[in-house]
């Protein structure tokens, strides 16, 4: 084939040097021949399909750090950017091969969310992405830590932050995202009870003070007081420290001493309020020692159950009662005298100050038997 295609260009040049009566035939033969010597078109080259090199991990410990989608190459002009729900205050950027959201503040702790990276999504010198790719999402909750710092902030619990190094909290407000930061990575040290007298916290650990600390900023704050936190819990406490709304009442506690005589006192913030002789419970049936908050109030109730020797006992309309312990509740008893055990487990106080008692307390108050 090539060497009639050379033929047929060697047989043009010479037609060109005959008589003019063979050009018109000539110059027709050389435009169905033109073709044949023109050298054949270049091939196109396919080019490399862009690859994710990194995507954000799902489960996110920390909500107020940037989120990257890494490309195989320099991020395209024109290339879409990835799109994450629910919406969030913040904004994507390019920073050579990856798109990067910046959160304004945080995304919401305790959340999920879904981040969409479109088939369209290209790399210089590379074809799209060819398939759409969604990842879910989970942002973790901030750790207990955290919780504890904010509540006590707050006032609700009490305790004040020793940290471990120079740290400096600014009094009054802070913004959304130090709020956030704060939140998320919290400063080590220890929180020492405020005032002295207060039940003691353990950091990092959902202790009874804790939970209670926090189930009454929940009933504050119209929702279930379960002592567990969730996401409409942190987003409220991240509200709460950005405006610095602190919990109205003092911070308010119950002390009982099973000493002789057998005394309760309660505390809110540095003053004792109410001290009154009560009765704890009687060998076999004892009032167990230690921290817990109170989890259910009843202004009258019936209790029943079994005293130590058998006897089975059912008991309607007891007064005033906090429950706090199992079966155990601080409540207004008639008894002829008090101070020493005399109870199936409960602390028995007397009716008119069990009154007093029950509407200076809440759900999470915190009752400290020693």
């Amino acid at each position: 084939m090539l060497h009639e295609r050379a033929a047929a260009c060697v047989s043009l040049r010479r037609m060109r040097a005959r008589p003019a009566a063979l050009a018109a035939a000539a110059a027709v033969a050389a435009l169905s021949l033109a073709p044949v010597c023109a050298a054949p078109p270049a091939r196109a080259v396919a080019l490399p399909r862009t690859q994710l090199a990194a995507l954000p991990a799902h489960a996110i410990a920390n909500g107020t750090e940037p989120l990257a989608v890494t490309l195989s190459a320099a991020v395209a002009p024109g290339s879409p950017v990835p799109m994450l729900l629910p919406k969030v205050a913040g904004k994507w950027s390019v920073s050579g091969d990856s798109y990067v959201f910046t959160p304004a503040s945080t995304l919401a702790p305790c959340s999920s969310y879904t981040l969409t990276v479109w088939s369209l999504t290209a790399a210089a010198g590379h074809s799209p992405l060819g398939r759409r790719r969604t990842l879910p999402l989970r942002v973790a909750c901030p750790p207990t830590a955290g919780l504890q710092q904010a509540l006590a902030r707050l006032g609700y619990l009490g305790a004040t932050l020793r940290p471990l190094y120079d740290v400096h909290y600014a009094p009054g407000r802070e913004s959304r995202r130090e709020a956030a930061e704060h939140a998320f990575h919290p400063p080590r040290g220890r929180l020492a009870p405020k005032p002295a007298a207060a039940p003691p916290v353990r950091m990092g650990e959902l202790d009874a003070t804790t939970r209670g600390a926090l189930e009454v900023f929940q009933e504050d704050n119209g929702l279930s007081p379960s002592g567990q936190v969730e996401s409409a819990t942190w987003s409220k406490l991240l509200f709460d420290v950005t405006v610095d709304k602190r919990d109205r009442q003092p911070y308010t506690w119950v002390t009982v001493s099973e000493s002789l005589p057998e005394t309760l006192w309660l505390h809110r913030g540095r003053r004792t309020v109410i001290s009154t002789p009560v009765n704890t419970g009687v060998p076999g049936a004892e009032t167990e020692r230690g921290i817990f908050a109170i989890y259910a109030r009843y202004v009258s109730t019936t209790m029943s159950g079994e005293d130590p020797d058998g006897t089975k006992y059912d008991v309607p309309d007891v007064p005033w009662v906090n429950y706090f312990n199992g079966g155990d509740a601080v409540h207004g008893y008639p008894r002829a005298s008090y101070g020493f055990p005399q109870s199936n487990g409960c602390v028995e106080l007397p009716i008119e100050t069990a009154r007093n008692v029950f509407g200076l307390l809440a759900i999470g108050d915190v009752v400290w038997v020693q």
